[in-house]
């Protein structure tokens, strides 16, 4: 079933959707929680939870990618876990990832806003290759381990990270050819 019939089920209010949504998405919504909340009952709970939420919010919204929509879902419910639970965890991937971030982004605090941002992040996005630009999504956007990425690919985890790295540095070019100085 694709995307648009299931947006169809969910605005019919049928619980065939969320059926149809475990069998297409559950194990990315797993894997973006997992990643982020590095917990599998935590994960659980996020899928979960984001079910709900399409539930509550298909209709009035209607996303032109269910995939894309409930995956935003479900990583912002695992980033918000993540957060009240931060004090009893005492180390994450995501501190990795915030940190490794925070050396080729612009402050929030800046003049910059999120809209500006985004066509920013876009138009590099636009610029990579194909795997560079999957290596970088699956570190950033979904939180995946070194040791994951390093798999995946068929790589040393030096070499992801060096890559990784290689990445944050066109980045930073890129935006300072925009006019954004980090």
């Amino acid at each position: 079933m694709d995307d648009f019939e299931m947006i169809g089920l969910f605005c019919e209010r049928s619980e065939q959707a969320i059926s149809e949504m475990k069998g297409k998405y559950h194990s990315l919504l797993m894997s973006i929680a997992f990643n982020i909340t590095g917990n599998q009952c935590d994960a659980e709970e996020c899928a979960h939870d984001t079910y709900l939420k399409l539930w509550n919010t298909i209709p009035p919204q209607s996303p032109s990618s269910l995939k894309a929509y409930a995956a935003r879902i479900s990583r912002n419910l695992a980033i918000d876990r993540y957060r009240s639970a931060r004090e009893e965890r005492k180390h994450c991937e995501l501190n990795d990832i915030w940190t490794e971030l925070e050396q080729c982004m612009p402050n929030k605090n800046d003049e910059y806003g999120d809209a500006e941002l985004k066509i920013l992040i876009n138009g590099f996005m636009a610029s990579l290759v194909s795997n560079e630009r999957i290596l970088f999504v699956k570190r950033y956007w979904q939180a995946a381990t070194i040791k994951a990425l390093a798999k995946q690919f068929g790589l040393k985890e030096s070499a992801v990270k060096m890559r990784l790295l290689r990445t944050r540095n066109k980045f930073q070019k890129y935006l300072a050819q925009e006019g954004i100085i980090i």
